[in-house]
């Protein structure tokens, strides 16, 4: 414990899923976490699991494809704890449909959130970082997008493969400014809530069934996923740049 320490990190859409156990990763490690997202109780929960760990944080509701509450969450950030040092942009949507059945509807529900918001984000995020001398964003972006597609997820893989883009040019607009920029693909993550598991609701595939998907013989354990976005947070990732780290069982080499 105590790589964090002394640091303050932000996670979007903290309320569940990769969110919140990203934010309990970083708690850990001695970070003061903000928690954010639309879902108050869901939001509250992670930041009551982080004190009953001993870890210090604070929720603040925010809804990232608004940019004034995107702003404020930065603002109300420095406030508290005088800087930010580290920023997940982990909050997502998504609605499995066919592309014929999307509406225009339903393609601006995507964007708000996994695209607009992640702009947001990383706009204001990276102003107070340049104010810091330096800091480190990891955008959650997923393998249905650059990498690969899936059935159902048209709208949802547009966004995800602008998410990419946006990582790697902001990160080359910063790098020089000791601010690291990078993105993870995870897939497969034993995170109930999160967009894997929708998709196994909607498929209902098992935990067990869905593991066998995977090269590994599994689905991907919290901590995994934890583990690389820390990693690329930390001091020693800092001469990664603009990259796309997968954390996917082996489901894109296969």
């Amino acid at each position: 414990m105590g790589t964090f320490s002394g640091k303050v990190a932000l996670v979007t859409g903290a309320a569940r899923g990769l969110g919140r156990v990203t934010a309990l990763a970083f708690a850990r490690e001695g970070a003061k976490v903000v928690v954010t997202d639309i879902d108050e109780p869901g939001g509250e929960g992670t930041l009551r699991l982080i004190q009953e760990a001993g870890g210090a944080g604070l929720f603040i509701r925010s809804d990232v494809g608004v940019e004034s509450d995107v702003e404020a969450m930065v603002s109300k950030t420095v406030e508290a704890y005088g800087r930010l040092d580290c920023a997940v942009n982990n909050a997502g949507v998504v609605r499995f449909q066919p592309i014929v059945e999307e509406t225009a509807e339903s393609f601006d529900f995507h964007v708000d959130t996994n695209l607009r918001g992640v702009f947001y984000c990383m706009k204001h995020e990276i102003r107070q970082m340049l104010k810091n001398g330096g800091g480190a964003i990891v955008n959650q972006s997923s393998i249905t997008g650059s990498l690969t597609g899936n059935p159902g997820e048209s709208v949802y893989a547009a966004t995800k493969g602008g998410v990419d883009g946006l990582t790697k040019s902001a990160a080359l607009e910063v790098a020089k400014y000791n601010i690291s920029i990078n993105a993870i693909a995870a897939c497969g993550i034993d995170a109930p809530g999160d967009v894997f598991h929708q998709w196994m609701e909607k498929e209902k595939i098992s935990p067990e069934a869905a593991g066998n998907l995977f090269p590994i013989g599994r689905m991907g354990k919290a901590e995994e996923l934890t583990g690389a976005v820390l990693f690329l947070c930390s001091d020693q990732a800092r001469f990664i740049v603009g990259h796309l780290l997968v954390v996917d069982g082996g489901w894109i080499a296969r």
